[in-house]
């Protein structure tokens, strides 16, 4: 399993911005670094037209949460939506999805 087939990845960036500010695409994003792991929680930051962003993504459970964020930190400088094509550790998942 790819990190793209979890559900709601790639996240969206949150924050508040102008209303004139055009909220980068997944694609536009580079990731900074990881934030936090918290149970099945994972934040971390991206920039994007020099803005930097917080993103916040619920994995299916905690094996899962820690297994992307080592993914994420080993792809440092690399694109949120290139993530996506990197393979999950098999015994993070465990199944079925929920």
């Amino acid at each position: 399993m790819k990190v793209r087939d979890l559900e709601g990845w790639p996240p969206q960036p949150g924050g508040s911005y102008k209303t004139s500010y055009t909220v980068p695409s997944s694609e536009e994003a580079i990731i900074e670094k990881v934030v936090s792991v918290l149970d099945d929680n994972v934040c971390f930051t991206g920039t994007a037209n020099g803005n930097q962003h917080t993103y916040d993504f619920k994995a299916p459970n905690e094996k899962v949460a820690l297994n992307l964020k080592k993914i994420l930190e080993s792809n440092i400088g690399k694109g949120v939506f290139s993530v996506g094509d990197v393979e999950l550790d098999d015994s993070s998942h465990g199944r079925p999805f929920a």
